[in-house]
């Protein structure tokens, strides 16, 4: 129960990237792939005071075994996905469909049966990037996150 003058505010966040811009709605995907999860890092969540985050970003890596839609090869791919915990490792080959980002890899816009139903056009532009790596390169972000959370998940 809440006594009178007592003021309870409850904030609860979607962060995206380590400068706390806020995610995209994916209306499309680039590229739709088969692939097996290898690591899933979770990114240093910013601090946030009073707050509740529900989703931050994790730096995935995928082995991708099958091209379903777009310009990609098979092979090891890593990727950005915004998540609260790790993906079960032990689902095996799953379904993702793959946004592309401004720096130069990928969004994940969809998983297992989730995400946009169109296929990009060629004409749209990328999006930002779940993690803004002007605050250092992926390896460095990666790092921070295995030294604050303790591993790989």
């Amino acid at each position: 129960m809440i006594r009178r003058g007592v003021l309870l505010v409850i904030a609860v966040l979607t962060l995206a990237g380590t400068s706390g811009a806020f995610a995209q709605t994916a209306e499309c995907y680039d590229v739709e792939v088969s692939a097996h999860i290898v690591t899933q890092t979770p990114a240093e969540m910013p601090e946030c005071g009073d707050c509740i985050v529900m989703r931050w970003p994790w730096i995935l890596d995928l082995d991708v075994r099958e091209v379903h839609a777009g310009d990609l090869e098979p092979g090891p791919l890593t990727v950005l996905s915004m998540q609260h915990s790790d993906i079960r490792s032990d689902i095996g080959l799953a379904r993702w469909k793959l946004r592309r980002h401004q720096q130069g890899g990928f969004n994940v816009v969809g998983f297992m049966h989730g995400g946009p139903d169109r296929q990009c056009s060629i004409d749209d532009e990328p999006v930002r990037a779940y993690i803004n790596t002007e605050t250092g390169s992926l390896d460095d972000l990666r790092r921070r996150g295995r030294e604050r959370y303790g591993r790989d998940n």
